[in-house]
């Protein structure tokens, strides 16, 4: 007689299973093609401030372009206090001024949109290496217990990097793929779109300023490389984007109402 298999799994996949989520595809077309989808890992680095762009994503992923849309929940890991509150909801009071709404759509009070937006946005300030690592292990019960979430941003995922460092450096790409491995045991399963930031010059020394001209240099489970950088003489910035099977370059500017993409 054949020995009856069992499949065991972990708290944290049982959570998992059994919260109904649905699957995230098309998230940001703007900049991404064809869209983010459940279980993207996206890396954002540069020179420059990450603010803006990741005010837009968050901005849309809370506020999405039709009302009949379920909004995604965002959770946000802020390392590094740059982040900017009020700019993000400038962001999204623009946003929801300059959507087309029908007459009876006009009736809803738009103030009451903002703030179920703002709902669904959690932001956990993390101020060092040990709060960093506790909420790392502790995101599967923020996880559970916060159902809509369905984004999770990391700004920055290397701020801790110098401190924790003694007598024996760390190799910064070792660095990125331990924190990477502890985050994506509990974002894969629950579906997540994970996006997270680092400084340009952080990382492998096979980097380049132009990708188009170099191999795919991305940590191990990141499927999608976004390079920002400078704007040019005439307010333009420029964005590369590199996944393992294709390179493409887009430009914004910034408006009012966030980014308008070219």
């Amino acid at each position: 007689m054949a020995a009856t298999k069992f499949k065991i799994e972990s708290g944290v996949q049982l959570l998992a299973r059994l919260i109904k989520k649905a699957e995230v595809e098309n998230f940001y077309t703007d900049l991404f093609q064809p869209g983010l989808r459940s279980d993207d890992v996206v890396e954002i680095f540069g020179s420059i401030s990450f603010s803006t762009i990741l005010i837009d994503v968050i901005s849309e992923a809370l506020l999405p372009k039709q009302m009949n849309e379920k909004p995604l929940g965002v959770l946000l890991f802020n390392t590094v206090g740059q982040f900017n509150y009020t700019d993000l909801i400038n962001t999204m009071r623009a946003k929801i001024e300059s959507f087309k709404y029908t007459n009876e759509d006009c009736l809803i009070d738009k103030e009451n949109i903002l703030q179920k937006a703002l709902s669904n946005l959690f932001i956990l300030e993390i101020y060092d290496a040990t709060q960093m690592y506790a909420t790392i292990y502790n995101l599967d019960n923020i996880l559970a217990n916060k159902q809509s979430i369905s984004l999770l941003i990391v700004d920055t995922l290397t701020a801790f990097y110098w401190s924790e460092q003694g007598f024996k450096i760390s190799k910064m790409d070792s660095y990125i793929k331990n924190l990477l491995k502890m985050i994506q045991k509990v974002s894969k399963e629950y579906k997540l779109i994970f996006m997270y930031t680092r400084p340009g010059y952080f990382g492998s020394s096979k980097d380049s300023d132009n990708l188009e001209t170099c191999e795919v240099q991305v940590s191990e489970g990141v499927n999608i490389t976004v390079q920002l950088l400078d704007k040019n003489s005439t307010g333009v910035y420029q964005v590369n984007v590199k996944t393992v099977d294709s390179y493409y370059k887009k430009c914004f500017c910034i408006l009012d109402n966030g980014i308008k993409w070219q």
